[in-house]
C-alpha cells in the first residue's frame, strides 16, 4: 500500500504520488480528501497569495518535508473518481493535477510528457518523439536518434517525488543540424524504397 502524505495548506487531503521538476515546480499531483477539501484546495489555487491563493505547500510525512511550488495554473489540468464505498472518512475524492503537456504536447514547440508509475516498465519514448518532431523520423533511426536526443538532453527522466516519474521531452531545433551530418556520415541510412527527407545544408 503506498505511503500517504499530507499537504500543509489543507487539512485533511492526502497525496499518495507526487511528482517536481528540478526546480520543485509540480509536475503531477494525486490527493485524496472528502469532495469538500478538495474543492478549497481546486479554489485556492485560483487565486493570488494576497487572497489567501495557493502558491506553494509542503508534503509532510514519513520523514518527508518536500517544498513544492506551483506553475501557472492554466498549465495544469486535472482529473476527479469518487471511491464506490465508504471509508472512516466518509466518501472519498480522489484527485489527480498534471501537467498539460502529458496530454497535448505542445507541437509548436515540440514539447511532450509521458508519466508512468515507478513500479512499471519504463515506457518507450520513441512515439512521443516522433509526435513532437518538427521533421520526419524513420522507425529505423529510432535507437540513433533516441542516443542523441539524451545526449543533448532532450529527453530528461523526471524521478523528483514518490510513485510517479515521467519523459520530459523537448526537441530542439538543433536537431536539424544533427541528422543532416548523422546522414552524410551515412549513420542514418534510407531504404532503397524511400522518399529522401529534405533537409537543409550547413
Amino acid at each position: 500500500m503506498n505511503v500517504l502524505y499530507k499537504l500543509s495548506v489543507i487539512a485533511d487531503i492526502f497525496t499518495d504520488a507526487y511528482l517536481i521538476d528540478d526546480s520543485n515546480t509540480l509536475v503531477f499531483l494525486s490527493v485524496w480528501g472528502r469532495d469538500t477539501a478538495l474543492q478549497e484546495f481546486l479554489a485556492r489555487l485560483q487565486l493570488s497569495s494576497s487572497n489567501n491563493g495557493i502558491r506553494d505547500f509542503h508534503i509532510i510525512g514519513n520523514n518527508t518535508d518536500q517544498y513544492v511550488r506551483l506553475p501557472n495554473v492554466d498549465e495544469l489540468d486535472k482529473t476527479t473518481a469518487k471511491t464506490s464505498r465508504e471509508s472512516i472518512y466518509g466518501t472519498l475524492t480522489q484527485l489527480w493535477i498534471f501537467d498539460k503537456l502529458a496530454v497535448k504536447p505542445d507541437l509548436a514547440n515540440h514539447r511532450a510528457l509521458m508519466f508512468y508509475h515507478v513500479d512499471e516498465i519504463k515506457p518507450d519514448p520513441w512515439s512521443m518523439v516522433k509526435m513532437v518532431c518538427p521533421l520526419p523520423l524513420l522507425d529505423i533511426w529510432r535507437d540513433t536518434i533516441l542516443d542523441v536526443c539524451n545526449e543533448h538532453k532532450w529527453i530528461r527522466e523526471l524521478d523528483k517525488g514518490y510513485g510517479m516519474n515521467a519523459y520530459y521531452i523537448e526537441i530542439k531545433d538543433e536537431l536539424e543540424i544533427v541528422m543532416t551530418k548523422l546522414i552524410q556520415e551515412h549513420k542514418l541510412t534510407l531504404p532503397d524504397d524511400c522518399c529522401p527527407v529534405q533537409l537543409h545544408e550547413v
